[in-house]
Order: structure tokens, then C-alpha cells, then sequence
């Protein structure tokens, strides 16, 4: 019997989902979109190239071997030797899985959902246009975020420099010297070539910022800090990634990517999550012959996260030097497991033993039971 399975939203998971259809023999895969889903703008996606991440490597804009984190008393610089750091257009990497996903007969209709009926045959998807009745769900649709929860917001301009400033074969990561009055926030920049960057304003708080805040720290920074001279916006970003502990969107679905909670709590970082969780269902249903989604992190990281949020949350002073300590403990190869969710417990404790101790301390006997 042929199934038929409903993938909602057509972004980063859902795409890599439907991008997968050869792997699933015997189901028919369609693929629901908004109307609008022509009008996302280009953007970067940040991850390390670990093992299982062949595919992205290819296709990545840049990679770089070396980053750096800088704060106002120093700077530390990380080497890896296997697993770069890289960026992945967005429109390349979804128009890639999009096209994969055609040839392997996958369906895409461009429809307004307004709600999902559930009977013991299946599931009937209620749109502005007929759509068929399916077996089962995958929603990728974005999640309900709760008031409070900490986020990831930031705005962007990739750049033409007049000055040679940028070293092309070191990101930074994190750049604390801006800003830091209104939380916890830096400055983050790829270099493309000694002339071109993107540079992104970025915060860890519970609030966005208005536009200007971010603009005035990109300006600041580059005429202060590394002193560009003239500079020519070839574009422009922004986004807010929540940093916390989701909720699915609807519980009677089987929800993947960041509603699937794929995004590191602690971090924001997604890309390589979300294959992790695809591939894994892929592997379940060539063992089970069944579809079924769960959770590409490992439990002590994500009680470690949950520790660590609530120090970020509570003292967003020390963050800077929690970030640079993090970074003094791992070498590139390191660090690039453990912000990939495959850390050992020898990089955990390297990580455990660095931290300052008593705010910490508080987190776990004072704090865990706080939303973060």
C-alpha cells in the first residue's frame, strides 16, 4: 500500500526531508507551502563540517579552518585540522534539496492551511484549495514561542571594504567589543576575501532591538574597530532564532526541525541538527518501515544548556568571559563536536572544569526550575 505523507512548511527541514523521498519506498511524499514562500530573502547558515555534513561541505559559499573570539582583554583564536567551520547559502541549499526532490517525484503545492482535521484513516489538510488526505505529517512549521524565552537576534550587511582588513582565512564567531548596555552582544563576521564580509550585530536577550541599535554597532565597528574607510552594502540580513525549550506546534504531528526541536538551546545553530534528525528517521524507517522524528540531541547536553542558559540569563555580564574560557579549554576540532552535539565526555569536562563555578553552582541548585 502506497502512504502518503504531508510534509508542512518548505524551509530548511522540510526541504532536506522531501529531499530524502528515494529513501522511502511505497510513499508518496507532498510537500505544503504559504503562498509567500517566494519571497524569503537569501541568508547564511553557520555550522562546522563534522562527519555527515559531506553534503553541505560541498556546496558551502566559504570555509575556514581558523575563528576567533574576541572580548576587551583578549583574544582567543581556534585552529581545527578536520572539521572547518562553514557558510551555506540558504537559497542554494533549498533550491538544491527542492530540485533533488522533483526528480524523485515529490509534490509542492503552494496553499493557505487553515486547519488539520485527524480520523483513525488519517488526516485531512483544510486549505484555500483541495488537497488530498494523508497518513501522516511531518510539520517543520515554525513553533509556538513563549513569551520571556530567551533569543538569538541579530541584523547583517555583507560588505565591499576600501581597506584590506579582513583575514580570509579567519571567522569571527563572536566579537564582544561593542555595545553590551542592553545584554549580551557582539559582533560576528565572515570574511569572504580581504575586502568582503558579512558582519552581523547579535544578541542573546529576551527582546529584539530596534533597527538602529543594530546599524549604529556595524558602523561602530567598522569605522572604530577594524577601520574598513568606505564601505558598499551588497546586502543585507536579519533574523530571531529562539534559545530555549520548544514546545511542537501541534502534538497530534510528528514535528521536525526547529518545531521538532532541532535548534541547540544554547547556541541557535540548527543546519546540522536538522540532517542529524532527518537522517536518523531515515535509518528508523529502513529498520521499522516507519517514519518517526525525535529529538539529534544527546540529554547531557541539553541539561548542560539548561544550566547554561540560566547563567546567561542571570549574569549576562560574564558572558564574554564564559565564551572566551570555552574557547581558551577546546582546540578547533573541539570545539566543533561539542557545538555539534558530538562532544566526549573528555571535551565536556574540559568544558565543565573552564567554567567559573559559583555562578554556575547557583544555576543548577537555584535556577533549573526557571524558564529559559
Amino acid at each position: 500500500m502506497t502512504r502518503h505523507v504531508a510534509i508542512l512548511g518548505g524551509g530548511c527541514a522540510g526541504l532536506s526531508l522531501a529531499a530524502k523521498a528515494s529513501a522511502m519506498p511505497d510513499t508518496r511524499i507532498m510537500v505544503i507551502e504559504h503562498p509567500d514562500y517566494k519571497t524569503a530573502k537569501d541568508h547564511n547558515w553557520g555550522c562546522w563540517a563534522v562527519d555527515g555534513m559531506q553534503a553541505a561541505h560541498q556546496m558551502a559559499r566559504k570555509t575556514w579552518y581558523r575563528w576567533a573570539i574576541y572580548s576587551e582583554k583578549k583574544a582567543v583564536v581556534q585552529t581545527a585540522q578536520h572539521y572547518p567551520y562553514m557558510a551555506i547559502s540558504s537559497a542554494a541549499w533549498k533550491g538544491h534539496c527542492r530540485i533533488t526532490a522533483k526528480r524523485q517525484g515529490v509534490e509542492f503545492r503552494s496553499v493557505r492551511l487553515s486547519h488539520i482535521d485527524q480520523d483513525q484513516t488519517g488526516f485531512r489538510l483544510v486549505a484555500d484549495q483541495p488537497l488530498p488526505d494523508c497518513h501522516h505529517i511531518a510539520d517543520s512549521r515554525t513553533p509556538d514561542i513563549p513569551q520571556g524565552i530567551m533569543l538569538q537576534h541579530f541584523r547583517g550587511v555583507e560588505i565591499l571594504a576600501e581597506n584590506p582588513v579582513f583575514d580570509p582565512d579567519c571567522a569571527v564567531l563572536m566579537d564582544f567589543r561593542c555595545d553590551q548596555s542592553r545584554g549580551i552582544h557582539f559582533i560576528y563576521v565572515l570574511p569572504y576575501s580581504p575586502h568582503q564580509a558579512l558582519i552581523e550585530s547579535t544578541m542573546f536577550t529576551p527582546h529584539p532591538q530596534e533597527d538602529a541599535f543594530y546599524d549604529h554597532a556595524i558602523t561602530r565597528y567598522c569605522e572604530d574597530i577594524i577601520k574598513t574607510g568606505k564601505r558598499q552594502v551588497l546586502r543585507r540580513e536579519a533574523g530571531i532564532i529562539p534559545m530555549g525549550f520548544l514546545r511542537p506546534r501541534d502534538d497530534r504531528l510528528d514535528a521536525i526541525g526547529g518545531n521538532g526541536g532541532a535548534i541547540r538551546p544554547s547556541s541557535g545553530y540548527a543546519f546540522t541538527f536538522i540532517q542529524r534528525q532527518i537522517d536518523e528517521a531515515m535509518l528508523h524507517y529502513q529498520q521499522k518501515g516507519e517514519l518517526r522524528f525525535s529529538s539529534p540531541h544527546q540529554r547531557i547536553d541539553l541539561w548542560m544548556d539548561k544550566v547554561f542558559l540560566t547563567v546567561l540569563r542571570h549574569r549576562p555580564d560574564v558572558a564574554p568571559m564564559l565564551f572566551s574560557h570555552v574557547a581558551s579549554a577546546l582546540n578547533g576540532d573541539e570545539m566543533a563536536l561539542f557545538m555539534s552535539g558530538l562532544a566526549t565526555s573528555r571535551i565536556r569536562l574540559k568544558i565543565i572544569m573552564a567554567m567559573p563555578k559559583w555562578p554556575f553552582l547557583r544555576a543548577m541548585f537555584s535556577g533549573l526550575g526557571q524558564r529559559v
